[in-house]
């Protein structure tokens, strides 16, 4: 597949050396998660689209935010939006250790 280069990919890579989350947003099949695999090859990858990995999420979310290495990518989490506010609070207990792991 040809990768067609984003104008967004140099204003997401500066952003993420001073936020620690960002969220892409955008129509279907738009090349977001390209995008953001190809800006960030080091990431861990999490698709939420698996019913398995959904369900993990929703009975265990503390264990799923533990067992997440970062930086991370978490594909399609509009089907587990519970997650935000794991991510906020492990993200307000520790800023400065995030913002660290940010930079690339």
């Amino acid at each position: 597949m040809h990768f067609i280069p984003r104008l967004l990919g140099d204003e997401v890579r500066r952003s993420a050396r001073h936020f620690p989350a960002l969220i892409v947003t955008g129509p279907r099949r738009a090349g977001k998660t390209t995008l953001l695999r190809r800006l960030f090859p080091g990431a861990e990858y999490r698709l939420l689209e698996d019913p398995e990995v959904v369900a993990r999420v929703r009975s265990d979310p503390c264990a799923f935010m533990e067992e997440l290495r970062t930086p991370a990518i978490l594909d399609e989490v509009q089907n587990a939006p519970e997650i935000l506010a794991y991510l906020r609070t492990r993200i307000d207990a520790a800023p400065p250790q995030y913002r660290d792991r940010w930079t690339w």
